[in-house]
């Protein structure tokens, strides 16, 4: 198994970068399918979502405040046959290794950030989406420092911040409790930020309620 070394430092650090990680080929096929779909907006807005993630850490956005979000799904290009394919072949595979085969049912969606400095996700806590997430980027560009759209994570005190490139596969452990928040796109980028985010459940976990409750998950 070729990721022995990214094995090691997901169990160190709780999440894992791997660049390049399609078939150059097979990227620009999976690109052409995002940047081609289309999507429907995605507003979140939840009063008491920071009761859930009351956490101590004073810099973690406090319950009285709200939980917003905006972006765009595709069920479309969610369940694409192809797209499904390259978590069953590509992601899959490395999931299972580096959880010790303990990972269980996976779900998906396909999701765009507009470049107009309005999408974002604020700081939030997955582990009631599952104990595994993944984020893969499907980019034509190499993204810039100040196009906006990163993924920002707290750990053991420290920011780390991931810029979306090309061909990108950033895969974190949500059992950890990791905050993490997506900056807005600016509009000076030169393109959309387009990924493919999942999360992951245990061997014999029963499916979380919010991996049903909408049409642009898909569910394997």
């Amino acid at each position: 198994m070729k990721f022995n070394n990214e094995h090691s430092l997901y169990k160190k650090n709780g999440f894992i970068i791997i660049d390049n990680f399609l078939p150059d080929d097979l990227y620009k096929e999976i690109v052409d399918i995002f940047h081609k779909g289309e999507y429907e907006e995605i507003k979140q807005s939840i009063n008491d979502r920071y009761e859930l993630w009351n956490i101590n850490d004073k810099y973690f956005p406090s319950v009285d405040e709200k939980y917003i979000a905006n972006f765009w799904g595709s069920s479309k290009v969610s369940h694409d046959l192809k797209v499904l394919n390259v978590y069953k072949e590509y992601i899959k595979p490395v999931i299972e290794f580096i959880s010790d085969g303990k990972s269980g049912k996976g779900r998906h969606q396909a999701t765009k950030y507009n470049k107009n400095g309005k999408d974002f996700l604020r700081a939030h806590i997955d582990d009631y989406m599952g104990y595994i997430g993944y984020v893969m980027h499907f980019q034509k560009e190499t993204w810039k420092y100040d196009w906006g759209g990163l993924l920002q994570m707290s750990i053991n005190d420290n920011i780390e911040t991931i810029l979306p490139q090309p061909n990108r596969l950033v895969i974190h452990n949500h059992s950890w409790g990791l905050p993490h928040w997506v900056t807005p796109v600016n509009n000076w980028s030169k393109e959309d930020r387009y990924t493919l985010t999942g999360f992951c459940i245990k061997n014999g976990i029963e499916l979380p309620k919010t991996w049903i409750s909408r049409k642009d998950y898909s569910i394997f």
